[in-house]
């Protein structure tokens, strides 16, 4: 009906010509068995020898959007998937887009009777490789702080010290050196990287660190959070519609903590981030500054670190290649 959003009432699958399921929306909006629909001259040729294939790869979705159709498709919680996107931001072009050679497996916790995550599930695994590169981490429990963390199968944190980009979803506008300024109209150093976004897109934390500044600039960038970090780091998150509750000086931010939301507040010309490194007073070019690395587990540590990597092999040899949530 006029006014109404278009929504699926009945789904068939097949696999060729070969009919698996169907299944249809009852009155009460319940998803229950069907019958078999009649063949249909559209799936009796689907797969006939002159039918078009669309090349390899076309229309397929950007990696960001893939990660999350795949991991909620397989039951995981959108906490759960919000991690991976955390986990994998430092290797992880999320703006190309997937190729059908793309995977990501996850193998996850407490799984109920459908095999969909419950709120007790904890992420053990992820093996992802997104164009040229795999990336692939266990969770661990760190016995001297009793952090827990993510690390490959060598005992290093997965996680950078600092992310070049806040805005996983965001796409690059802007970089680091002189430029004309869009409102301005003259030349001048633009001292960080842009990341254009719809308003509202979430900020993510660079890095672990101390609140130092968390309101408004008057100098022109608008909402403005500012974060300390080790050996003389900081990162600076500028023209955002409004600071999360929570981010206040002084307050401690982990990396990926969602700090606020894309805005285009204070001089600028539409929703963006503009991202600033700085290094001992400097304004840095945050995406070709060479960072340290995350931390090694050692001695002890690494010992019961690779017992449980041991474990978690172990529990993943075990599954059928159903019950390990794969795209």
């Amino acid at each position: 009906q006029k006014g109404e959003q278009a929504k699926i009432i009945r789904a068939s699958v097949y696999r060729g010509t070969r009919h698996l399921v169907t299944v249809a929306v009852d009155d009460k909006g319940r998803y229950v068995p069907g019958s078999e629909p009649p063949m249909l001259d559209a799936i009796a040729t689907a797969f006939d020898d002159n039918s078009f294939a669309p090349p390899p790869g076309q229309n397929l979705p950007r990696v960001y959007d893939g990660i999350y159709r795949a991991s909620l498709s397989y039951g995981m919680t959108k906490d759960m998937t919000a991690l991976i996107i955390k986990l994998l931001a430092s290797n992880v072009d999320f703006q190309a887009q997937l190729r059908p050679t793309d995977s990501l497996e996850a193998f996850f916790s407490v799984a109920d009777s459908g095999g969909q995550a419950t709120e007790d599930s904890e992420l053990l695994y992820v093996n992802a490789r997104f164009g040229d590169t795999q990336t692939r981490f266990y969770r661990f429990q760190d016995p001297d702080d009793g952090t827990v963390d993510y690390f490959d199968e060598n005992g290093k944190s997965i996680r950078q010290f600092l992310l070049r980009n806040p805005v996983p979803n965001g796409i690059f506008k802007s970089g680091f050196g002189m430029r004309r300024h869009p409102i301005l109209g003259f030349a001048r150093m633009h001292t960080g990287v842009d990341w254009a976004a719809p308003r509202g897109t979430a900020i993510i934390a660079a890095g672990n660190g101390t609140v130092e500044k968390a309101g408004w600039d008057s100098g022109g960038y608008g909402n403005q959070t500012i974060v300390r970090h080790a050996n003389g780091y900081e990162s600076s998150y500028n023209h955002q519609s409004a600071i999360a509750k929570g981010v206040v000086p002084g307050a401690k931010i982990r990396q990926g903590q969602v700090i606020g939301w894309v805005g285009t507040t204070g001089e600028s010309t539409g929703p963006h981030l503009h991202y600033e490194l700085i290094v001992n007073g400097t304004k840095v070019d945050p995406l070709r500054i060479r960072l340290p690395g995350g931390k090694s587990l050692q001695g002890e540590a690494l010992a019961k670190f690779e017992d449980e990597r041991k474990r978690i092999d172990t529990l993943l040899n075990n599954q059928t290649p159903d019950q390990v949530a794969s795209k």
